[in-house]
């Protein structure tokens, strides 16, 4: 366990906890590591670090994770609208994400290319799009990709938003765990129009509680074509069991968002949408 504790420094959270892990192996009584928001002061670190994530990304990865200088950190950083985070261990960044309160569609479908799901439906909805989630190979393995989004979505709540969004690569089965155990669950799937990586579409209701069937289908995360068809029947993704590797699947009318008839990619000829 990490043992998170949260404070307030200067009006902004602060949260603490212990690694457990250092290039894979277990240690007794780790280093602290602390998270907290990125400022324009912090955007050297963060070139460093993109620099060095980028270098270590797999092939199909690029599209999650672009690797970005200092200068382009010195100017994203500046909008009112994206708050960066960070985790450190003493004065080194070994991890950040960003969350972007948008507002619209438009801005909605900017961090999520086309995205054919509208979840704006009334003018004061602020939807939370989480992104750029990285750390660094030697801290892998510290849970610190869930405490990031957990650290996301309280800062969500706090600036008002109804709700959180992402997109995950669905053919890496390490990407679910972190969302799925902080209430996201998956609606959509498709093919990215980057490179052609199959993704999916998680979005967490921050405003309203949805009571799903006690039971649901579970299927091997790997199943795309049939997890496709249980999506487009009204199924949605609830879970993620890491010991069979399997989503778990409920169906449910409650779906936060109109579906409207938009192409997200054509990739080798064929057209793909939600």
């Amino acid at each position: 366990m990490n043992n998170i504790q949260k404070y307030t420094i200067n009006g902004h959270s602060v949260w603490r906890g212990r690694l457990n892990k250092i290039d894979g192996q277990k240690v007794d009584n780790g280093p602290h590591f602390t998270i907290r928001p990125l400022s324009g002061n912090d955007a050297e670190n963060m070139g460093i670090l993109s620099a060095e994530i980028y270098r270590h990304l797999g092939l199909g990865e690029e599209c999650f994770i672009h690797k970005h200088e200092t200068s382009y950190y010195h100017q994203a950083i500046k909008n009112p609208d994206t708050q960066y985070i960070g985790v450190f261990v003493g004065e080194k960044l070994i991890a950040m994400s960003y969350l972007k309160i948008c507002r619209n569609h438009q801005q909605f479908s900017d961090e999520i290319p086309n995205s054919p799901l509208n979840f704006f439906k009334t003018s004061d909805t602020r939807i939370a799009a989480l992104g750029a989630d990285s750390v660094l190979p030697a801290y892998r393995g510290n849970n610190l990709n869930q405490i990031m989004i957990d650290y996301r979505l309280e800062l969500a709540k706090n600036l008002h938003c109804n709700g959180a969004a992402s997109i995950i690569d669905r053919s890496n089965h390490w990407n679910m765990p972190p969302y799925f155990n902080n209430g996201f669950r998956m609606y959509a799937t498709a093919i990215d129009p980057a490179d052609g990586g199959k993704i999916a579409l998680m979005h967490h209701n921050l405003k309203t509680k949805t009571d799903l069937p006690p039971r649901g289908v579970n299927v091997h995360f790997a199943s795309f074509n049939l997890i496709d068809k249980l999506l487009a029947r009204g199924y949605i993704g609830c879970g993620y069991n890491k010991e069979t590797s399997t989503l778990t699947f409920v169906q449910s009318n409650q779906r936060p968002f109109v579906k409207q008839n938009i192409i997200l990619a054509v990739y080798k000829g064929k057209a793909y949408n939600f």
